[in-house]
């Protein structure tokens, strides 16, 4: 009877350190995730300081924003004015050349004032606009050249 006594002691230990070790390893784990949820907190929550005080005073200077000078739609060594004018022949050249047959498309550009100077070269000031066309006598491209 002392033993059978003794085993079902040392089977219940047994149980108990496995109990235990579970216990750690859920523990281990809710506290892995804790941590780790602070840390992504931490970072998510951190003040984004991408860009430094010279480049935000370009994007002010020239009214471009940090999405405008990637695509290239705005250009930060330009002033607001001088890229408002482009952005309003950007958008002619959008709506009014682009896509439409050469004749429609020389003819609007002779109406916003541009001259032809040379082949698929167009001018007006300091402004330059250089066309490509497909086989088909259409406009694919009209991009302003600096």
């Amino acid at each position: 009877m002392l033993f059978l006594s003794r085993a079902t002691c040392l089977q219940s230990n047994n149980n108990s350190l496995i109990l235990l070790f579970l216990i750690f390893v859920v523990l281990t784990n809710m506290v892995k995730k804790l941590l780790l949820a602070v840390v992504l907190s931490a970072v998510v929550s951190s003040p984004a300081l991408a860009i430094n005080a010279k480049y935000r005073a370009q994007l002010e200077r020239s009214g471009c924003n940090e999405q405008t000078d990637m695509d290239g739609s705005c250009d930060i060594h330009k002033s607001k004015a001088e890229n408002q004018k482009s952005a309003e022949l950007n958008g002619f050249l959008r709506d009014s050349v682009r896509g439409q047959n050469v004749d429609a498309a020389y003819n609007a550009l002779e109406g916003y004032g541009f001259k032809n100077t040379k082949p698929l070269t167009w001018v007006k000031g300091m402004q330059t606009v250089a066309l490509k066309i497909s086989s088909a006598d259409v406009v694919t491209s009209a991009t302003v050249v600096h």
